[in-house]
């Protein structure tokens, strides 16, 4: 409100004896006063957002080397046959197993770039500031 304090002491100056200037209404202060709880209650919700955001992330990381060291376990897993008889049922299995857990991989790392544009957008929600009006 201070700008329309100031404006209002110019205007004043400019009108002269006898110039009246209208009192901002109840009903605007409020409004203000409301528009900037709002702005602190947004902030509080962007923060805990990106904190959920980070969490979601390293969730992400985390599934994805599990699955990644599960998946080179696999790959020199005999899977309960000899080697020297059945390499190529033990091959076919693994790459069965495999391709199973690289389409996984390829989910788990869409997410990441997903979570990644996320991560940028909120950024840019973090550099937002109310402007103050009035």
């Amino acid at each position: 409100m201070s700008d329309w304090n100031k404006a209002k002491t110019q205007a004043l100056k400019v009108l002269g004896e006898g110039g009246k200037i209208p009192d901002v209404p109840g009903v605007v202060l409020q409004a203000s006063k409301t528009f900037q709880s709002m702005g602190g209650a947004f902030k509080t919700a962007r923060e805990a957002c990106e904190a959920q955001l980070l969490k979601m992330d390293n969730s992400n990381s985390a599934f994805m080397n599990a699955i990644e060291q599960f998946r080179a376990r696999v790959e020199k897993n005999d899977l309960g046959l000899d080697p020297k008889k059945d390499a190529k049922k033990i091959e076919q299995a693994q790459k069965v197993l495999t391709d199973a857990l690289d389409d996984s991989l390829k989910d788990l790392k869409d997410n990441d770039k997903v979570l990644d544009e996320l991560d940028r957008h909120m950024i840019q929600l973090s550099k937002y500031k109310p402007a103050a009006v009035l």
